[in-house]
């Protein structure tokens, strides 16, 4: 194979990153690269984590979002913990920083996380059980009325009606009085519809999971051994043959025992390997995981990156939009053409 159809290259960037992008002025080359080597940049948020709090991935991305002109930015957040309405503002003004490329990386508490998560808040209204189903019932609760609430404003409800004195056009907002099993939600939002309509809202997916998230997102960094990776990708495929899928990719020297595929830094034929493999596996995409990224995310620019493109696994990235560069149909919005 020599070329590879709407193949896209990701990275994700936690803690250790941050502290690496924003030293000295080598920083901001370094993100330059960042910003013009990748398609997706993550941001998975660090909440309730075994060693306690870390990164705040929506902040990060905020930060980020504004010094970056390429690279779609997916912030994290852990939706079984944080208010569904504040987390859809948040996203939808990420949008507008980045001008179109934002999305949610939607992180669900697995049973461990969701205990530290209560012990850290104590007993909160609308929490849900640490049971498994319990949380995976309100993962797909929160995403369906943060989807809701981006469309709870018509893209022409902002007409700053000098004569009249209206800012908006009160029949253009909607009433999204959502009722689940742990929260309900009125709307509309205070912010204004997303210039994607729908930013892209991505999980991580599991052999364990799959059948419970791949339902309700528009991409899936799927994470298994080389032995379950196909069989994994063609079940979801099979299931939601929409649904965008880039495989986990760890970059760095030395094993971890857990994630999948390793690329060592001085090995670019290996990374070269894998990403054709792959591409013909029927993936859309690949997510480098650096395993110190102040080791890992130089070579991973200079060296690697250079010669995938050169191998002639990517295509150039069409629009701005990170919807349209996913080649994800134009998001309508649901409450068009409704009553009011």
């Amino acid at each position: 194979m020599t070329s590879a159809t709407n193949f896209h290259l990701s990275i994700d960037l936690g803690l250790p990153s941050h502290d690496v992008l924003t030293q000295d002025a080598r920083s901001e080359v370094l993100l330059q690269q960042l910003d013009e080597g990748f398609d997706l940049i993550t941001l998975e948020d660090g909440f309730a984590l075994p060693t306690g709090d870390g990164l705040d991935g929506i902040l990060f991305a905020n930060w980020l979002g504004a010094r970056t002109s390429h690279a779609g930015i997916l912030a994290g957040a852990p939706v079984n913990f944080l208010e569904p309405f504040h987390v859809s503002t948040a996203i939808a003004t990420l949008d507008y920083v980045t001008e179109g490329r934002a999305g949610l990386l939607a992180q669900p508490l697995d049973d461990s996380r969701a205990a530290a998560a209560r012990r850290a808040t104590g007993e909160v209204n609308g929490y849900p059980d640490d049971s498994r189903e319990a949380l995976e019932q309100d993962f797909n609760e929160a995403i369906d009325v943060i989807r809701r609430l981006w469309d709870s404003w018509e893209d022409d409800a902002v007409i700053r009606d000098r004569e009249s004195q209206r800012f908006i056009d009160g029949a253009k907002l909607r009433y999204v009085d959502f009722r689940g099993t742990n929260f309900n939600v009125l709307g509309p939002s205070i912010t204004p519809r997303p210039p994607q309509g729908q930013p892209v809202i991505a999980a991580i997916i599991e052999p364990e999971n799959r059948a419970s998230l791949a339902s309700s997102i528009d991409l899936a960094f799927v994470r298994a051994s080389g032995e379950q990776l196909p069989s994994l990708v063609k079940d979801i495929k099979s299931r939601h043959p929409e649904l965008r899928l880039f495989a986990d990719v760890e970059f760095g020297a030395g094993w971890s025992g857990k994630e999948t595929i390793l690329v060592r830094a001085a090995d670019v034929d290996a990374a070269i390997t894998s990403a054709r493999r792959l591409a013909s596996a029927g993936l859309d995409g690949i997510r480098f995981l650096p395993r110190e990224p102040e080791r890992d995310l130089a070579p991973l620019v200079e060296h690697v990156l250079p010669v995938i493109r050169k191998a002639g696994l990517l295509q150039p990235r069409p629009g701005s939009a990170l919807r349209e560069r996913l080649s994800l149909p134009a998001a309508a919005n649901r409450y068009v053409g409704t009553a009011a």
